[in-house]
């Protein structure tokens, strides 16, 4: 039995050669990752219904009651709900080679976890696309359309002139509305060690929603902040911090610029001319800052840099316990948690609930919500997420030295700490 994705790595140069001729043949919204074999393997697939709709069910139960208890948080399935998760269940028959390993329909979208064998002959997209028209259907048959006369009896003509005024989203067909949006999101193929976080992830979606909409104010997304300190000028320090760069000036100025289209701005303090001479234009460039969480952790009357450097490797354990300390003794903890020991330290803070400001390495999506146990921390007002940048959606964000760089920067204006407090 194959319990993760093949390596293409490890495959051969005939074997590569087949799959990248199967793939040629793919409609483009198939075209996903080049570096996944999306015919083998685990994945976790999450489909939105259109428009966000919350028609699949609703949640019921405590937010804070136990796992078996009566009063459990649950999806309750309203009669579209059980149809789309009955249709799930029959992918296997359709699909020989596919093991549906977990389900959950939440009111606006759906996740799904599966496993494609070696036996699978299908591409994951015609088999998620497979499942969304079956389910498109049932609703169809719940609006009391009658899309299979509708099917037979109209002619190719006919067909493309319905096209035509198909909207671009590709939300109706000319039988009727659809139930999913285009496509299908946050597909990635994830390893046999992994599948119990996606099943646990799934089993704690109806918990999490409550919690959520219990306390909105946690989960909000505070956008445009200014924060005092954070500069242009302040941006330019932070590349100091890079004896390289420290040498150049001009360096610094180039390597801004390079950055500014993802630093977030104030609207409109900056257009594309002003962009190209940086100097001239700096008193109207307002760098601004989007965080999620309660403020008070912001406005915490002690919070300490955690900036672990390469030269200070071999006093990592006594930064660990001294940071660790203060953070018992009230303090808040700042970090971008870019390197090995600040996640490692990151990592220890949570399992004693102490409070953190974490500077993340992308903007906010308009769904955003943290995730694991940064989720639980945000609702308990144990952590704030705060990013400099504007939100880009990448399966994979590449995250340069420059932009730890600033990171950083950000970590000291919030804390007004030098990065060596704890020597002291």
């Amino acid at each position: 039995m194959h319990s993760k994705p093949i390596n293409l790595m490890s495959l051969t140069p005939e074997q590569l050669a087949k799959i990248q001729q199967k793939e040629s043949t793919l409609p483009d919204a198939l075209r996903r990752d080049a570096l996944t074999n999306y015919r083998e393997g685990y994945f976790f697939v999450t489909i939105n219904t259109r428009g966000y709709a919350p028609i699949l069910s609703y949640i019921s139960g405590r937010a804070d009651a136990n796992d078996g208890a009566e009063d459990e948080p649950r999806c309750v399935y309203t009669e579209l709900g059980k149809r789309v998760m009955a249709i799930w269940q029959t992918v296997p028959a359709y699909h020989p080679g596919v093991k549906i390993i977990a389900a959950e329909a939440m009111p606006d979208h759906f996740h799904g976890l599966l496993n494609l064998s070696n036996t699978c002959k299908q591409h994951l997209g015609r088999i998620v696309n497979g499942f969304m028209i079956g389910c498109t259907h049932e609703y169809w048959d719940m609006l009391g359309i009658d899309w299979r006369s509708m099917k037979k009896d109209i002619n190719k003509s006919a067909r493309a002139a319905a096209r035509e005024w198909q909207d671009h989203d590709h939300t109706r067909s000319f039988r009727g509305p659809a139930l999913f949006v285009r496509g299908y999101n946050d597909v990635e193929a994830i390893t046999i060690e992994q599948v119990e976080t996606k099943r646990r992830y799934i089993r704690e979606q109806a918990r999490r929603a409550l919690i959520k909409g219990y306390m909105p104010d946690c989960f909000r997304i505070h956008r445009n902040c200014n924060s005092h300190g954070w500069t242009m000028d302040a941006l330019r320090r932070a590349f100091l911090a890079d004896r390289y760069l420290a040498l150049d000036s001009r360096r610094i100025e180039s390597t801004l610029l390079a950055l500014l289209p993802r630093i977030q701005m104030l609207p409109g303090s900056i257009t594309p001319a002003q962009s190209s001479n940086l100097s001239a234009s700096a008193p109207n460039i307002k760098p601004v800052l989007s965080f999620i969480g309660m403020r008070t952790l912001l406005a915490a009357p002690c919070k300490l840099p955690l900036i672990c450097h390469r030269s200070d490797t071999m006093l990592f354990d006594v930064q660990r316990d001294i940071v660790l300390q203060a953070a018992r003794n009230g303090a808040v903890i700042v970090s971008a948690f870019i390197s090995p020991k600040e996640r490692e330290i990151k990592k220890q803070l949570l399992i004693e609930q102490l409070p953190v400001i974490e500077v993340v390495d992308n903007g906010f999506a308009d769904r955003y919500k943290p995730t694991g146990k940064s989720f639980y921390a945000c609702a308990e007002n144990r952590l704030v997420q705060i990013s400099p940048w504007t939100y880009a959606y990448s399966r994979d964000i590449k995250v340069t030295r420059e932009m730890c760089l600033v990171m950083n920067q950000l970590v000291r204006i919030i804390t007004n700490k030098d990065d060596h407090w704890w020597k002291k």
